[in-house]
């Protein structure tokens, strides 16, 4: 395949050749130099008037072929084009300024890079400086708000934890749904956020067919940094701050109030269970704040970039390191990267691309976490000496305590003060990604362009739970660590075509073929029993330990092509086919065709819109593509095996899953039209409508029980997005000194299951709380009984029961009355209807932004915002607002500012007919607290993700110091978030995990609110 490649490469440049001697024309020979410092400028564009070109080379210097009579246009990214009449002359030189607005109109788009004017796809491009206002390590938790269609859910407030990402709504059901990664134009890598010159979103398939495989959730391409100019120029930024966790509506009930939760629970008998009145000022622990404190995030980051001899160069080492709001959580990350390109001939280009990371993380513990929402207020955790408690915490072990031995009010009979001290759960990781690319300018019209990566990673992680502590059931200890391993390659070959010819006729083309292959290997032991704080396997009891392993090989394919045409810049069309070939599936239905074809149609620059200075610009485009998915586990199409049985004490394997030898590509089909505006030369406008089908689901298909299996692996189903979007930004008032900007963007998504196996529902369950996936209706729709509220005359819970056919005609509803499908209220919650009761996706995101700046003084914000998605609070549910069922744990307070009332005997406060929840009752009022829409909760949300205060020092002061610019900033994420959502933080989990569903909240680890201080620095 290699060779045909090389060949067909070949055979177009020589036949490329007759081309450059069909007129008779001069030499002209030349060189292109920065206006600003002389520097030549390597790799420039010289194009003749003809349609033929070359570049310069490492001196700024060019030799072209020219007709006497004709002109050359000089251009290169970053400056402004200089158009030169040749005269006859053959020495002709050029001086190019650079043009920033230039830069942003160009958008690279991984494969090839287009100028915003001729996009024909959903695309969104910004500069990396744009995203960075957020203080994080993940670029995904950057974007929240900031693309219109992209919602952005940061489920965790874990340091270092990932954002999840979903473009155009969730078209997968089991299968992940996220977006594809993108760096320098191959599929994966590695980068540092403080890294990125460009991100581009490509959100409809004209523009992710290209990359056709995994490309189904949308595609996030980074273009990292690399020299801007020729001389040295160097950024250092620092910023240092602190966190502290949110807490929103949410707040666990203090000894007062769980002093008269129990007055009423125990009829004023409560000797037994509470501490005496007058104790409760000592006796009041506040456990959210002993787990939750303050943390602090520093971020720094220095860059060298410029030219030493004909090399190029871009270098920057970042160090960032969070400590997390939550007790002994933290992530520490050292990333370095070296960008360097250089001519071999003033033809062929080298780059070389080298990422490396580090990091170490200290992850919360789920029993720290859960203990700080429902620990009792009672209970201290420090040791009592002398009637004063100390600072040292307390090992409990049992329902009394040790050192006085009064009671510990708590169900959990643990301290996770004490255990803090001595359990842990970290690890590490490293990452090296690679590439070598080299450029080969065949003709003006021909390029070459062949991109090697190497990447290889590992990481280790052990949990350490220490005989002295109690979170271990048996209390004798836990050990567990794991290690694995990536090393794996990949090449992507690419001839990209250019060539201008008649009037106005423009073509680009590209064609390529990519391989990779790698391979993994992950190990895992597990052991108990050992002497305190002798943390090693080998020290474990020998029937204890317990392992596991795995190591595979992974290799994948692709053809690729690509062409535009465009006339007179009015008229565009692009179309592309992928071929894609993937190891997870079957050697029956192992490839994939992903074919995309879209156009535009520039209306501006129609002879009837020119000089319009009311729409400046207008273009329309339509686009329509297949994309492909297969984000599931290796191997899913084999049968599958399990050695954990004998037979006559020998290991004896037994068939665990059935093979599927037809399982292919998820596939996703995407209509989209769009229009994109300027008005007044001042506010851009995009308007996209998209509709888009995911058909061949990776699922599980139900199977008959004779067959031995309860489902088998296949390709079934079928899930429909469709919506608009909306975005605008613009300048609102301008002057010498005054700059005020403001934009926002919108995205509107009706997600809908059009089919799924044999038309049946399919029930998805975790923790007991189950989502009912449904044809026609929204994918994770929550399935459960109806909340009806509180009785006003006995403070007793209501539910909805629906009425069915069966019933009616057996009379036990009156059939004059009632018809089939009616609900009626019923305080039995037996007879509750399980039914649809919304769901998890929001039907409306978006986001706003807002800039003001004076004299160097610049005020910016933004913010993000969600509606219409239901959130199942679990923790409500199972502990803490279960109207006396779980006594032994603290509840929430109903002081949530969401105006709770609870059901009183006697109404005392006269507000029994606004009650919100039932009367209290010792184990549950008429099982109030059972599973129902009750704790189905509105997280609709708006959020200040961020506000930040800068001040550029004038050029004329910080130019006496050697120094092109200084900015010092005061930066706040999260200042601000306004939510009906009762417990701590509307954003949850968007994916089906092994204990959770998307959208449910259990005892979440919150995001923090952070306020930092930075430099910024150039030379």
């Amino acid at each position: 395949m290699k060779r045909l490649f090389i060949r067909a490469m070949m055979v177009m440049a020589a036949m490329s050749l007759p081309l450059l001697a069909m007129a008779q024309n001069i030499n002209v020979s030349g060189t292109v130099v920065d206006a600003t410092d002389g520097q030549p400028i390597i790799g420039a564009g010289v194009m003749l008037s003809s349609g033929a070109g070359t570049v310069t080379d490492y001196e700024g210097k060019y030799v072209i072929s020219a007709p006497k009579d004709g002109s050359i246009t000089f251009s290169s990214l970053g400056y402004t084009s200089v158009t030169v009449e040749i005269g006859g002359r053959t020495v002709v030189n050029a001086q190019l300024s650079q043009d920033t607005e230039l830069l942003e109109e160009v958008v690279v788009l991984g494969f090839t890079s287009q100028k915003k004017a001729e996009l024909t796809s959903a695309v969104v491009s910004m500069d990396g400086d744009k995203l960075t206002d957020v203080t994080t390590a993940d670029v995904g938790n950057m974007l929240q708000g900031k693309v219109a269609g992209v919602m952005v859910m940061n489920s965790t407030g874990q340091p270092g934890a990932s954002a999840d990402i979903r473009i155009r709504g969730t078209g997968s059901i089991t299968a992940g749904a996220g977006p594809l990664y993108v760096v320098d134009g191959v599929a994966g890598g590695s980068f540092n956020p403080n890294d990125i010159e460009t991100l581009t979103v490509l959100k409809d398939a004209s523009a992710t067919a290209l990359y056709g495989a995994a490309a189904a959730g949308g595609v996030i391409v980074v273009t990292t940094k690399s020299a801007r100019q020729d001389k040295v120029q160097v950024n250092f930024k620092a910023s240092a701050g602190v966190k502290k966790a949110l807490t929103g509506h949410f707040r666990p009930m203090d000894s007062y109030e769980m002093y008269d939760f129990c007055k009423i629970l125990y009829k004023g008998s409560i000797k037994s269970n509470a501490p005496a009145e007058d104790m409760l000022d000592v006796q009041n622990f506040n456990w959210i704040d002993a787990v939750f404190s303050t943390g602090l995030v520093q971020d720094y980051y220095a860059s060298v970039s410029g030219k030493a001899g004909k090399v190029n160069y871009y270098v920057s080492l970042d160090h960032y390191n969070e400590k997390g709001t939550m007790i002994n959580t933290g992530y520490k990350r050292t990333a370095a990267r070296a960008n360097l390109s250089a001519p071999i001939t003033d033809r062929l280009l080298m780059n070389v691309r080298v990422n490396y990371a580090k990091d170490y993380s200290d992850s919360e513990k789920w029993r720290t976490r859960e203990a700080a929402y429902t620990m009792m207020p009672f209970d201290v955790p420090y040791v009592i000496e002398d009637d004063y408690y100390t600072t040292d915490p307390i090992k409990i072990d049992s329902s009394t305590r040790p050192d006085n031995r009064k009671k510990w009010y708590s169900k959990n009979t643990y301290n996770i003060l004490h255990n803090e001290k001595y359990n842990y759960e970290k690890g590490h990781g490293e990452n090296l990604t690679a590439d070598l690319q080299l450029t080969w300018n065949v003709t003006d019209w021909l390029t070459l362009v062949s991109t090697n990566r190497y990447d290889s990673s590992n990481s280790f992680w052990e949990s350490y739970y220490d005989p002295r502590t109690t979170e271990v059931a048996d209390s004798k200890g836990s050990y567990s660590n794991s290690d694995g391993e990536w090393n794996g390659w990949g090449t992507t070959n690419l001839a990209k075509f250019h060539k201008t010819f008649g009037v106005g006729h423009d073509v680009n083309a590209v064609v390529g073929w990519e391989y990779s292959e790698g391979y993994s290997r992950n190990l895992a032991v597990s052991g108990d029993r050992f002497p305190a704080g002798q943390r090693s396997i080998s020290n474990c009891a020998p029937d204890g330990i317990l392992g596991e392993g795995s190591d595979y090989h992974t290799r994948a394919w692709a053809l690729l092509a690509q062409a535009q045409y465009s006339y007179l810049g009015k008229y565009i069309v692009t179309a592309s086919l992928r071929y894609d070939e993937s190891y997870k599936f079957g050697p029956l239905n192992r490839g994939g065709f992903f074919p995309g074809v879209s156009a535009a149609w520039v209306a501006s620059n129609e002879d009837f819109l020119k000089g319009n200075n009311v729409l400046s610009f207008l273009k329309v485009r339509a686009g329509f593509g297949k994309t492909g998915n297969d984000a599931i586990a290796p191997f899913q199409y084999q049968d599958t095996f399990s050695l954990t049985a004998q037979y006559n004490n020998v290991v004896a394997a037994f068939l665990q899953r059935q093979a599927n030898f037809k399982l292919g590509w998820e596939e996703a089909y995407m209509t989209s039209l769009g229009v994109d505006a300027t008005i007044a030369k001042n506010w851009n406008i995009t308007l996209d409508a998209y509709h888009t089908l995911n058909t061949r689901l990776l699922l599980d298909r139900p199977q008959a029980p004779s067959t031995g299996f309860f489902s088998v692996m296949d390709n079934v189903g079928k899930v429909r997005n469709m919506g608009l979007e909306l975005a605008a930004d613009g300048s609102v008032f301008r002057n010498r000194d005054w700059n005020v900007t403001m934009g926002f963007n919108l995205g509107l998504n009706q997600n809908r299951v059009v089919e799924l196996p044999d038309h049946a529902d399919m029930p998805l369950t975790r923790a007991e709380v189950t989502q009912l996936v449904r044809e026609g209706q929204q994918i994770y729709s929550w399935y459960m009984p109806k909340w009806m509220g509180v009785n006003v005359e006995n403070g007793k819970p209501q539910w909805e029961h629906i009425i069915t056919q069966e019933e009616l005609d057996a009379d036990l509803y009156d059939a004059d009355q009632y018809k089939a499908g009616d609900g009626i209220i019923t305080s039995s919650y037996g007879d509750a209807t399980s039914q649809l009761v919304g769901s998890a996706t929001p039907w409306l995101t978006g986001g706003l932004n807002l800039g003001v700046s004076w004299k160097g003084i610049t005020l910016s914000a933004n913010g993000s915002f969600m509606v219409g998605n239901k959130i199942f609070n679990r923790t409500r549910w199972t502990i803490m607002d279960t109207d006396g069922a779980q006594q032994q744990y603290n509840q929430q307070s109903l002081n949530t500012g969401l105006g709770w009332i609870r059901w009183k005997d006697g109404d005392p406060d006269g507000t029994n007919y606004m009650a919100t929840h039932p009367e209290a009752k010792r184990g549950g009022n008429s099982q109030a607290h059972e599973l129902s829409s009750r704790y189905l909760e509105d997280g609709s949300f708006f959020r200040l993700r961020n506000v930040t205060l800068s001040y550029d020092f004038p050029t004329s002061l910080i130019s006496k110091i050697k120094m092109s610019g200084a900015r010092v900033f005061v930066s706040a994420d999260n200042l601000l978030t306004l939510t009906r959502f009762s417990d701590m933080d509307p954003e949850v989990n968007l994916e089906v995990g092994s204990y959770s569903l998307p959208g449910m909240y259990a005892d979440i680890y919150p995001v923090p609110m952070s306020v930092v201080l930075g430099i910024d620095i150039k030379f």
